[in-house]
């Protein structure tokens, strides 16, 4: 527990100075170290990023799912990372999330505007709220985007086609 406050506190403290929009967009850790997107995608898996908040209905009921979405991915070429939108106002709220859906994928925090920039930036559509999907190939290419809620059977189906 002490770890973990000594965390949100780096946390609340860093997070407004990153999240610049680009290629290299960083976003922070919730153990409060900074993470470059880039760094998690054209690694050789799928990546599938669930954009979501600690206060979104839809996100609360998928929470589970993309839990066994990316337990089962990591034998199938597969993984999820999660981006709150939270920011440093809802920085506690996002560590709750993610400790009561036992999440054990890496999550993501930036401010707002910063994850909607980047939503926009790289699906090309303006962003609509979460739950939110970017999907991109082993190679880092962006093969998929939406919002709202998504039955993963169409997630994986989707993949498939590949």
């Amino acid at each position: 527990m002490r770890k973990s406050l000594k965390a949100m506190m780096v946390l609340c403290v860093v997070l407004g100075s990153v999240g610049n929009v680009s290629a290299g967009t960083t976003f922070m850790t919730l153990d409060g170290e900074v993470a470059v997107l880039s760094d998690y995608r054209g690694q050789g898996y799928w990546l599938v990023v669930m954009i979501w908040s600690y206060d979104c209905p839809v996100c609360q009921r998928e929470a589970g799912e993309f839990q066994a979405l990316h337990a089962r991915g990591q034998k199938n070429n597969l993984r999820v990372l999660g981006l709150s939108l939270d920011g440093e106002a809802g920085a506690m709220m996002a560590w709750a999330f993610v400790a009561e859906y036992n999440l054990d994928f890496i999550n993501l925090i930036g401010e707002p505007s910063e994850v909607a920039d980047f939503y926009t930036q790289e699906s090309g559509q303006p962003f609509r709220g979460t739950p939110s999907l970017l999907i991109f190939s082993p190679t880092g290419v962006l093969e998929a985007a939406g919002a709202g809620a998504v039955e993963l059977r169409r997630i994986e189906a989707f993949i498939q086609q590949f």
